[in-house]
Order: structure tokens, then sequence, then C-alpha cells
């Protein structure tokens, strides 16, 4: 190896080595992120991503629920962004799930782009159970994850998706009215 190649090596193990301790490693998932944390969770590659999920999966944070919302609401966007088959598709299905509105609205918009043409029954039967669940209604009228629901079904396609969704937005006339809506506009 000649000098300018050693030097060059030394030079970037020492910046991955300040890259790492800068790292927060300690952060607690039950608590939100601190502005430095967010910043640096934002900026994670897949890979580090996967490695943060099953290090703090071994730590007895092996759910979504475990984590504050915030970062909840983070792990569903870095799921949409990144690739990660080995932890996102486990995000995703709890998140649908989640106690907070806004993480399951996300994770409904999530699993529509990330299936956007590429009908999957099962995420067609995931998002039709969270369409269902009762805290997406208050006072009889649906909220918005409902319309988020029904616009995933509708980036997937396919028969099933958009029959299913079709008879989803058929339950009240506003869902209705936006099934219309989102059918003529969004082809």
């Amino acid at each position: 190896m000649n000098l300018v190649a050693t030097v060059r090596n030394s030079i970037l193990a020492l910046l991955l080595t300040e890259a790492a301790s800068a790292a927060p490693k300690e952060f607690v998932p039950a608590t939100p992120p601190t502005k430095s944390e967010w910043q640096y969770f934002h900026k994670m590659t897949a890979t580090k991503l996967t490695e943060l999920w099953n290090f703090q999966a071994k730590r007895g944070s092996s759910t979504i629920g475990s984590w504050a919302w915030q970062w909840r609401l983070g792990w569903v966007k870095q799921c949409t962004i990144h690739s990660m088959p080995q932890i996102c598709p486990q995000i995703l299905k709890e998140a649908l799930k989640d106690d907070a509105m806004v993480v399951r609205a996300e994770a409904a918009t999530a699993l529509g782009k990330i299936n956007r043409g590429k009908p999957n029954e099962q995420v067609v039967r995931e998002l039709a159970d969270a369409y269902r669940d009762t805290r997406n209604i208050r006072n009889g009228t649906p909220l918005f994850v409902c319309d988020r629901i029904l616009e995933a079904l509708h980036d997937i396609g396919g028969q099933k998706s958009l029959a299913t969704a079709s008879l989803l937005a058929k339950r009240d006339p506003a869902t209705s009215k936006y099934w219309s809506l989102i059918s003529r506009s969004k082809n």
C-alpha cells in the first residue's frame, strides 16, 4: 500500500470513528427525540437504521408501540424512503394499528407509496382492517385517516384493492364522495 492510500485510509477511519461517536447511542425510544437525535435519525442509511432497530429490539423495544409517537412517525417515514425488508413490514403493520391517529394515517400513506401499482392482497386486507378501526370514526364521521386509507388502496390499484376501497367508501356519504373524486382524478 502506498503512502497516499495509507493516509487516505487513516483519515477515513478517523472520520468514521468521529461520526460513530457523534451518533446518539443511548437515546431512550420511549421518550421523544432530541433535536440532534432527530437530525441524526433522518440522515441514517437503511443499514444503520436496521442496526438501530435491532439494537433497540434486543434492549426491549421490539415493537413500534414501545417508541414515543414521534419516533413511530419517523420510523414509518423512513420505511417510505428506504427499503428495509427485514424490519419495515412489521413496523408498518403495527403502525396501522397505532394509538396515534397521525401514525396510522402515515402508515396507510406509506403502504400506498411502497405498493403503488403492485396489488398485494395481504396489504389490502390490512388497510381494510385499519379502515374499520373504530378509533378512525368520531361521532359517526370518518376521520382523515380513512381518506388516507382510500388513497393508499387507490395507489396500490388492482381489482381487489379498488373494489375493497369502493365498498369501504360506501359506508359514509363523505367518504363515498371522496372516493368518487380520487377515482376520477388520480388515474
